[in-house]
């Protein structure tokens, strides 16, 4: 009893004085370890963020298509042939014959007209160019996406029909 008496009058006579600062916790005291150590957050650039819920294949296909175009672009400084307005599938192989010593080919549009074309020459709306004219096929070369959104060359063929079809 003694002792907290001499404390308390210690304590009042002012031998040992604490201001008000000294009592009170500092603000690291006061915040527990985990905030102590946390960091901010980075910048966010919401303008060029991705969707979470867009389809990756219709991002792939957006992409490749924009690729083709750049690629279509390129080629542009050539003139488009009236055959690459159609698409393959609307043109008929009807004849092949030689023509000072080359293969030369004639397709039909879906009105009946008829086109004379060499090898060399553009058909299709994929950038189809012919390679080769065999004496029943002609052979093609397009420039087509695969599934990664890639341009490929794709070899496709035209081939005689047969007359009774």
């Amino acid at each position: 009893m003694k002792l907290w008496a001499g404390l308390l009058a210690i304590c009042l006579t002012g031998v040992f004085t604490a201001s008000a600062e000294d009592i009170a916790p500092t603000e690291e005291e006061i915040t527990p370890d985990a905030m102590q150590h946390q960091i901010t957050a980075p910048e966010i650039d919401f303008e060029n963020m991705r969707d979470p819920f867009s389809s990756y294949l219709v991002r792939m296909a957006l992409r490749g298509k924009a690729t083709l175009l750049d690629t279509q672009m390129r080629l542009s400084n050539r003139k488009r042939e009236k055959l690459e307005d159609y698409d393959l599938s609307t043109l008929h192989l009807v004849a092949i014959f030689k023509m000072g010593g080359e293969h030369v080919a004639m397709v039909e549009d879906t009105t009946a007209k008829g086109f004379i074309v060499r090898r060399g020459n553009y058909l299709g709306q994929n950038n189809g160019k012919i390679e080769k004219i065999t004496d029943d096929t002609v052979f093609l070369v397009e420039q087509v996406l695969n599934p990664a959104g890639e341009i490929i060359d794709r070899q496709v063929t035209l081939t005689m029909k047969e007359v009774n079809e």
